[in-house]
């Protein structure tokens, strides 16, 4: 096989893989939007990671929250402002049928009910 060819057939494989990967995860926040189920909950976890080459950094946030059949989850927080600490209190919306993804919908920062929507 061709040199060009092969170089040709992993761009493709690849560009498909990432198109497969964003197609789900606007899926899965499209149903999120449309048939989560809200819960509260409390940051579990904040981890960074560094992008050596770019020098960027990304920030994935977690928390604990109730499934409707009083299951404890720890979900990744989709859309997850980089201000939440561990500890912190947020209201969720999460997938019903994959608990572990949700979205922010209200933080609190003091204690009190907050009305912030992050959507």
């Amino acid at each position: 096989m061709d040199d060009n060819l092969k170089g040709i057939l992993i761009w493709a494989v690849f560009l498909a893989v990432c198109a497969a990967i964003v197609f789900f995860s606007r899926r899965i926040r499209k149903q999120i939007d449309e048939n989560g189920v809200e819960a509260d909950g409390v940051v579990s976890r904040v981890s960074e990671s560094f992008d050596s080459d770019t020098g960027a950094a990304e920030i994935s946030v977690y928390a604990r929250y109730r499934t409707e059949d009083s299951k404890e989850v720890e979900g990744l927080l989709l859309n997850a402002p980089a201000t939440l600490a561990e500890g912190q209190r947020v209201r969720v919306k999460y997938h019903p049928k994959l608990p572990m993804n949700a979205k922010v919908l209200g933080m609190d920062s003091e204690g009190g009910s907050s009305e912030f929507r992050v959507l």
